[in-house]
């Protein structure tokens, strides 16, 4: 998971695992072809590698379920979610191919990050200002909670009943929310990608309740209110 291994007594190797080895050119070809496959030198982007895993996510986000007047997907989000997740597994069981230099995935993840929440921002800016106008303080309090009480008792369950490890357990809060900025500060604490073991499971399932609970709350709200 990009993480640098000491080469101790006990250290362990495991499939996928990239060993670099020093020494004469003659020595290290011929180990080299006793370990596997050689990881071609250099950093170089993959560009077919991931063409392939943006099309493939995006065309499983395009398909829907359609129930009732419903229609349930995991959108373009939730499909490159999925083919991130299979194409990953590729790299790792063959490391030659899909190569993604850290400089640029970290260049990916911070623009993309920084685009969505502009996104956001430029969209739902001038509605919240007019409804905290009409509205008052009462909805920014109300949004607190929403996003507090939650998350709260999801730790405490996932801590104290579950004994899920802190980094997973963040991870599944984050995707509860349907938060990427949060998975995105996360792994940066973190250093690894430990928290996305978490957020990929509660990923998937909050793609396919979010919009199945939406017209469900506003029934409810529709119902209180009359």
């Amino acid at each position: 998971m990009g993480q640098n291994i000491p080469a101790l007594s006990g250290t362990v190797l495991q499939y996928g695992d990239i060993v670099t080895l020093y020494g004469p050119e003659q020595a290290i070809e011929r180990a080299g072809r006793e370990l596997g496959k050689p990881v071609p030198p250099g950093e170089r982007t993959d560009f077919i590698f991931l063409g392939l895993g943006l099309a493939l996510g995006l065309v499983i986000g395009h398909f829907h379920l359609k129930i009732g007047g419903m229609e349930l997907g995991l959108g373009a989000g939730g499909g490159a979610l999925v083919s991130g997740l299979v194409f990953g597994w590729l790299n790792m069981r063959n490391p030659t191919r899909g190569g993604l230099p850290p400089a640029a995935a970290e260049f990916a993840k911070d623009f993309g990050l920084a685009t969505f929440i502009a996104a956001i921002g430029l969209s739902a800016g001038p509605d919240a200002i007019n409804l905290i106008m009409e509205y008052g303080l009462i909805l920014p309090v109300l949004g607190l909670l929403v996003s507090f009480l939650p998350a709260l008792v999801s730790l405490f369950v996932g801590s104290k009943l579950m004994k899920i490890d802190a980094p997973i357990l963040l991870g599944v809060i984050a995707r509860q929310h349907c938060s990427t900025p949060t998975i995105s500060a996360l792994v940066s604490q973190a250093g690894n990608s430990t928290p996305v073991i978490g957020y990929t499971v509660t990923y998937a399932i909050s793609n396919v309740l979010l919009p199945l609970m939406g017209p469900v709350v506003v029934g409810v709200v529709t119902v209180l209110a009359g």
